[in-house]
């Protein structure tokens, strides 16, 4: 997986699974060749960040705007 902290992360359906969170020195290179054994990425699932912005961060016109589209 190449890309940078926010970039969707897809399925082989290519639905939006999450958004990239973190990843190792070896997931930079993911935009050139992968290598199973090594690369590694988190992913934080949409659901996870969608009760994070009503709960912790109170962020109501946020997620209306987001809901709208």
């Amino acid at each position: 997986m190449g890309g940078n902290s926010g970039s969707p992360m897809l399925n082989a359906a290519g639905e939006i699974v999450g958004l990239a969170f973190d990843g190792n020195i070896h997931s930079i290179s993911g935009s050139y060749w992968f290598d199973e054994r090594n690369n590694r990425s988190i992913g934080v699932h949409p659901a996870f960040i969608r009760t994070a912005l009503e709960k912790v961060y109170g962020a109501k016109e946020l997620l209306a705007e987001i809901d709208a589209r």
